[in-house]
Protein backbone atom coordinates (compact mmCIF):
# COMPACT_ATOMS: atom_id res chain seq x y z
CA UNK A 1 0.00 0.00 0.00
CA UNK A 2 1.17 3.43 -0.86
CA UNK A 3 -0.04 6.85 -1.51
CA UNK A 4 0.08 6.61 -5.04
CA UNK A 5 -2.79 3.92 -5.02
CA UNK A 6 -4.22 5.55 -1.49
CA UNK A 7 -4.61 8.86 -3.69
CA UNK A 8 -6.24 6.62 -6.62
CA UNK A 9 -8.44 5.00 -4.65
CA UNK A 10 -9.83 8.85 -2.87
CA UNK A 11 -10.08 10.20 -6.31
CA UNK A 12 -12.22 7.50 -7.98
CA UNK A 13 -14.24 7.93 -4.64
CA UNK A 14 -14.57 11.21 -4.87
CA UNK A 15 -15.34 11.68 -9.03
CA UNK A 16 -16.52 8.32 -9.76
CA UNK A 17 -14.77 7.88 -13.28
CA UNK A 18 -11.32 6.29 -13.87
CA UNK A 19 -10.52 8.57 -16.75
CA UNK A 20 -10.96 11.45 -14.42
CA UNK A 21 -8.44 10.14 -11.99
CA UNK A 22 -6.18 9.19 -14.61
CA UNK A 23 -6.62 12.44 -15.68
CA UNK A 24 -5.79 14.52 -12.66
CA UNK A 25 -3.00 12.32 -12.10
CA UNK A 26 -1.43 12.61 -15.77
CA UNK A 27 -1.17 8.86 -15.22
CA UNK A 28 -2.95 6.02 -18.14
CA UNK A 29 -6.41 4.74 -16.97
CA UNK A 30 -4.68 1.35 -17.20
CA UNK A 31 -2.95 2.56 -14.38
CA UNK A 32 -5.59 3.30 -12.17
CA UNK A 33 -7.06 0.02 -12.76
CA UNK A 34 -3.39 -1.57 -11.49
CA UNK A 35 -3.69 0.70 -8.87
CA UNK A 36 -7.17 -0.38 -7.79
CA UNK A 37 -6.50 -3.73 -7.68
CA UNK A 38 -2.91 -3.89 -6.09
CA UNK A 39 -4.73 -2.00 -3.06
CA UNK A 40 -7.58 -4.67 -2.81
CA UNK A 41 -4.84 -7.06 -2.99
CA UNK A 42 -2.92 -5.60 -0.64
CA UNK A 43 -6.12 -4.93 2.20
CA UNK A 44 -8.00 -8.93 1.37
CA UNK A 45 -11.05 -7.25 1.28
CA UNK A 46 -13.41 -5.69 -1.90
CA UNK A 47 -13.13 -1.78 -1.27
CA UNK A 48 -16.19 -1.55 -4.34
CA UNK A 49 -19.68 -3.00 -5.05
CA UNK A 50 -19.38 -4.90 -8.25
CA UNK A 51 -16.43 -2.88 -9.49
CA UNK A 52 -16.71 -5.10 -13.08
CA UNK A 53 -19.94 -3.17 -14.06
CA UNK A 54 -18.04 0.09 -13.56
CA UNK A 55 -19.87 1.44 -10.71
CA UNK A 56 -18.16 2.88 -8.08
CA UNK A 57 -20.06 2.45 -5.41
CA UNK A 58 -18.37 2.14 -2.23
CA UNK A 59 -18.60 -1.74 0.36
CA UNK A 60 -19.06 -0.72 3.97
CA UNK A 61 -15.15 -1.94 4.55
CA UNK A 62 -14.06 0.73 1.48
CA UNK A 63 -16.42 2.93 3.36
CA UNK A 64 -14.36 2.75 6.37
CA UNK A 65 -10.94 2.81 4.54
CA UNK A 66 -11.93 5.93 2.80
CA UNK A 67 -12.19 7.85 6.32
CA UNK A 68 -8.31 7.11 6.59
CA UNK A 69 -7.10 7.42 3.12
CA UNK A 70 -8.81 10.45 3.04
CA UNK A 71 -7.58 11.79 6.17
CA UNK A 72 -3.88 9.84 5.11
CA UNK A 73 -3.54 12.58 1.39
CA UNK A 74 -4.57 15.51 3.33
CA UNK A 75 -1.85 14.67 5.88
CA UNK A 76 0.44 14.28 2.86
CA UNK A 77 -0.39 17.15 1.31
CA UNK A 78 -0.17 19.20 4.62
CA UNK A 79 3.54 17.91 5.33
CA UNK A 80 4.42 18.54 1.75
CA UNK A 81 3.44 22.46 2.31
CA UNK A 82 4.71 23.03 5.68
CA UNK A 83 8.11 21.64 4.33
CA UNK A 84 8.29 24.08 1.07
CA UNK A 85 7.20 26.78 3.71
CA UNK A 86 10.84 26.08 5.55
CA UNK A 87 12.13 25.62 1.77
CA UNK A 88 11.01 29.07 0.67
CA UNK A 89 12.80 30.72 3.52
CA UNK A 90 10.39 30.03 5.78
CA UNK A 91 7.50 32.12 3.96
CA UNK A 92 4.06 31.07 6.31
CA UNK A 93 1.21 29.99 4.56
CA UNK A 94 -2.11 30.04 5.92
CA UNK A 95 -5.36 28.27 5.35
CA UNK A 96 -7.96 30.17 7.60
CA UNK A 97 -11.79 29.05 7.65
CA UNK A 98 -14.42 31.51 8.50
CA UNK A 99 -18.43 31.44 8.73
CA UNK A 100 -19.82 34.87 6.95
CA UNK A 101 -20.19 36.38 10.00
CA UNK A 102 -16.51 36.37 11.20
CA UNK A 103 -15.66 36.81 7.54
CA UNK A 104 -17.38 40.27 7.19
CA UNK A 105 -17.64 41.78 10.16
CA UNK A 106 -14.86 40.79 12.71
CA UNK A 107 -11.98 39.34 11.12
CA UNK A 108 -10.69 42.27 8.43
CA UNK A 109 -9.09 44.27 10.72
CA UNK A 110 -7.05 41.49 12.82
CA UNK A 111 -5.50 40.04 9.25
CA UNK A 112 -5.13 43.94 7.89
CA UNK A 113 -2.96 44.22 11.50
CA UNK A 114 -1.66 40.64 11.00
CA UNK A 115 -0.27 41.47 7.66
CA UNK A 116 1.46 44.67 8.28
CA UNK A 117 3.49 43.09 10.88
CA UNK A 118 4.33 39.57 9.26
CA UNK A 119 4.68 40.76 5.31
CA UNK A 120 6.03 37.31 4.85
CA UNK A 121 2.65 35.07 6.10
CA UNK A 122 0.48 34.45 2.89
CA UNK A 123 -3.10 33.94 4.35
CA UNK A 124 -5.66 32.40 2.30
CA UNK A 125 -9.64 32.64 3.39
CA UNK A 126 -12.23 30.73 3.18
CA UNK A 127 -15.82 31.73 3.33
CA UNK A 128 -18.32 28.97 4.32
CA UNK A 129 -21.51 27.96 6.45
CA UNK A 130 -20.23 27.14 9.52
CA UNK A 131 -20.82 23.04 9.57
CA UNK A 132 -18.52 23.11 6.27
CA UNK A 133 -15.61 24.77 7.85
CA UNK A 134 -15.87 22.21 10.67
CA UNK A 135 -15.80 19.62 8.39
CA UNK A 136 -12.56 21.24 6.41
CA UNK A 137 -10.60 21.56 9.48
CA UNK A 138 -10.95 18.02 10.88
CA UNK A 139 -10.33 16.74 7.18
CA UNK A 140 -7.04 18.69 7.14
CA UNK A 141 -8.09 21.25 4.38
CA UNK A 142 -7.74 23.91 6.77
CA UNK A 143 -5.13 25.05 9.38
CA UNK A 144 -7.84 26.70 11.38
CA UNK A 145 -11.54 28.22 11.58
CA UNK A 146 -13.24 31.30 12.71
CA UNK A 147 -16.66 30.19 12.97
CA UNK A 148 -20.00 31.51 15.02
CA UNK A 149 -21.66 28.31 16.33
CA UNK A 150 -24.19 27.37 19.02
CA UNK A 151 -23.14 24.74 21.73
CA UNK A 152 -19.84 23.25 20.42
CA UNK A 153 -18.30 20.45 21.46
CA UNK A 154 -16.14 17.99 19.22
CA UNK A 155 -13.41 15.39 20.76
CA UNK A 156 -11.34 15.79 17.54
CA UNK A 157 -10.75 19.60 17.42
CA UNK A 158 -9.61 22.53 20.43
CA UNK A 159 -12.44 24.51 20.47
CA UNK A 160 -11.85 28.08 21.99
CA UNK A 161 -14.60 30.66 22.41
CA UNK A 162 -13.18 33.90 22.00
CA UNK A 163 -16.51 36.35 21.19
CA UNK A 164 -20.29 36.09 22.35
CA UNK A 165 -22.26 36.93 19.36
CA UNK A 166 -26.36 36.62 20.73
CA UNK A 167 -29.07 37.31 18.49
CA UNK A 168 -31.32 40.47 18.70
CA UNK A 169 -34.54 41.65 16.60
CA UNK A 170 -33.56 44.60 14.16
CA UNK A 171 -36.57 46.80 12.22
CA UNK A 172 -37.01 50.13 10.55
CA UNK A 173 -36.66 52.98 12.23
CA UNK A 174 -40.71 53.87 11.93
CA UNK A 175 -41.62 50.25 13.31
CA UNK A 176 -43.69 49.95 16.27
CA UNK A 177 -41.92 47.82 18.10
CA UNK A 178 -38.97 50.13 18.09
CA UNK A 179 -40.55 52.12 21.03
CA UNK A 180 -42.00 49.23 22.85
CA UNK A 181 -40.86 48.14 26.22
CA UNK A 182 -40.55 44.72 27.59
CA UNK A 183 -41.49 42.97 24.57
CA UNK A 184 -43.22 39.55 25.16
CA UNK A 185 -42.52 36.46 22.72
CA UNK A 186 -46.48 36.32 21.96
CA UNK A 187 -46.67 39.88 20.79
CA UNK A 188 -44.07 38.98 18.01
CA UNK A 189 -46.46 36.62 16.47
CA UNK A 190 -48.33 40.09 14.58
CA UNK A 191 -45.27 40.96 12.67
CA UNK A 192 -44.05 40.06 9.41
CA UNK A 193 -40.83 38.45 10.01
CA UNK A 194 -37.73 37.89 8.04
CA UNK A 195 -34.81 34.93 9.16
CA UNK A 196 -31.51 33.95 7.46
CA UNK A 197 -31.58 30.59 5.48
CA UNK A 198 -32.40 27.84 7.35
CA UNK A 199 -28.76 26.31 7.22
CA UNK A 200 -27.64 28.80 8.89
CA UNK A 201 -27.10 28.68 12.62
CA UNK A 202 -28.67 31.92 13.40
CA UNK A 203 -32.56 30.09 12.15
CA UNK A 204 -31.44 27.08 14.32
CA UNK A 205 -30.75 28.87 17.68
CA UNK A 206 -33.78 31.27 16.03
CA UNK A 207 -36.22 28.08 15.36
CA UNK A 208 -34.81 26.60 18.92
CA UNK A 209 -36.07 29.89 20.93
CA UNK A 210 -39.43 29.58 19.16
CA UNK A 211 -40.02 26.03 20.08
CA UNK A 212 -38.67 27.12 24.32
CA UNK A 213 -41.11 30.13 24.05
CA UNK A 214 -43.79 28.01 22.21
CA UNK A 215 -44.62 30.60 19.57
CA UNK A 216 -45.12 30.66 15.46
CA UNK A 217 -43.63 33.53 14.00
CA UNK A 218 -45.20 34.57 10.60
CA UNK A 219 -41.70 34.35 8.38
CA UNK A 220 -42.28 35.79 5.24
CA UNK A 221 -38.52 35.00 4.09
CA UNK A 222 -35.93 33.44 4.33
CA UNK A 223 -32.71 34.99 2.71
CA UNK A 224 -28.59 33.61 2.21
CA UNK A 225 -27.24 36.99 2.99
CA UNK A 226 -27.10 38.70 5.89
CA UNK A 227 -26.52 42.14 3.89
CA UNK A 228 -29.46 41.05 1.56
CA UNK A 229 -31.47 40.53 4.78
CA UNK A 230 -30.50 44.25 6.35
CA UNK A 231 -31.58 46.18 3.26
CA UNK A 232 -34.72 44.49 3.51
CA UNK A 233 -35.41 45.65 6.83
CA UNK A 234 -33.81 49.23 5.80
CA UNK A 235 -37.23 49.19 3.17
CA UNK A 236 -39.72 48.07 6.10
CA UNK A 237 -40.19 44.73 4.84
CA UNK A 238 -40.17 42.56 8.27
CA UNK A 239 -38.27 42.62 11.27
CA UNK A 240 -35.43 40.13 11.62
CA UNK A 241 -33.70 37.91 14.07
CA UNK A 242 -29.69 38.67 13.52
CA UNK A 243 -26.36 38.29 15.07
CA UNK A 244 -26.18 41.30 16.97
CA UNK A 245 -22.12 41.85 15.54
CA UNK A 246 -23.66 41.51 12.27
CA UNK A 247 -25.78 44.56 13.13
CA UNK A 248 -23.53 46.76 15.29
CA UNK A 249 -22.45 49.44 12.33
CA UNK A 250 -25.81 50.19 11.05
CA UNK A 251 -27.15 50.77 14.36
CA UNK A 252 -24.31 53.12 15.31
CA UNK A 253 -25.94 54.79 12.11
CA UNK A 254 -29.35 55.03 12.73
CA UNK A 255 -30.19 52.78 9.63
CA UNK A 256 -32.41 50.72 11.59
CA UNK A 257 -32.78 49.69 15.36
CA UNK A 258 -32.56 46.88 17.73
CA UNK A 259 -34.99 45.69 20.53
CA UNK A 260 -33.06 42.44 22.58
CA UNK A 261 -34.94 39.08 21.65
CA UNK A 262 -37.39 38.51 24.95
CA UNK A 263 -36.50 35.51 26.65
CA UNK A 264 -33.47 34.76 25.22
CA UNK A 265 -30.43 32.71 26.49
CA UNK A 266 -27.84 33.15 24.14
CA UNK A 267 -25.99 29.98 22.66
CA UNK A 268 -24.39 31.86 20.08
CA UNK A 269 -20.40 31.94 20.09
CA UNK A 270 -17.69 33.19 17.86
CA UNK A 271 -14.97 30.05 18.22
CA UNK A 272 -11.30 29.52 16.80
CA UNK A 273 -11.16 25.78 15.98
CA UNK A 274 -8.24 23.92 15.07
CA UNK A 275 -7.41 19.94 15.30
CA UNK A 276 -5.98 18.72 18.40
CA UNK A 277 -2.75 17.08 17.01
CA UNK A 278 -2.42 20.14 14.07
CA UNK A 279 1.25 21.07 13.78
CA UNK A 280 1.81 24.65 12.56
CA UNK A 281 5.19 26.21 10.95
CA UNK A 282 6.54 29.06 12.98
CA UNK A 283 4.35 31.64 11.63
CA UNK A 284 1.57 29.70 11.63
CA UNK A 285 2.15 29.90 15.99
CA UNK A 286 2.80 33.85 15.51
CA UNK A 287 -0.89 34.07 13.90
CA UNK A 288 -2.32 31.93 16.29
CA UNK A 289 -1.18 33.72 19.29
CA UNK A 290 -1.90 36.95 17.64
CA UNK A 291 -5.62 35.61 17.51
CA UNK A 292 -5.37 34.24 21.10
CA UNK A 293 -4.24 37.85 22.51
CA UNK A 294 -6.45 39.91 20.10
CA UNK A 295 -9.75 37.84 21.52
CA UNK A 296 -9.48 37.01 25.06
CA UNK A 297 -11.74 33.35 25.73
CA UNK A 298 -14.66 33.57 26.85
CA UNK A 299 -16.98 31.11 29.27
CA UNK A 300 -20.38 29.85 27.37
CA UNK A 301 -23.28 30.02 29.30
CA UNK A 302 -24.02 26.07 29.95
Amino acid sequence: MNLQQLNVFVLTVQTGKLSTVAELLKIKQPTVTFHLKGLQDKLGVELFEQPQLKRWILTDAGEAFYHYAHQIIQLSEQAEQVMNDYKNNNRGKLQLGASQTTASYILPPYLAQFQKEHNRMYISLVVHKAPTILEEVKNYKLDLGVIAYGKLYDPELTIIPIMEDELVLIMHKDHPLRIKKNIKPFELSQYAFILHEKQAVSHTLAEKWMLENGIRLNIIMEIGSIQTIKEAVELNIGVAILPKLSVEKEIKEGRFFSQPLPNYVNERYIYLIYRKNKHFSPMMEDFLKFLKESFPEVVPVQ
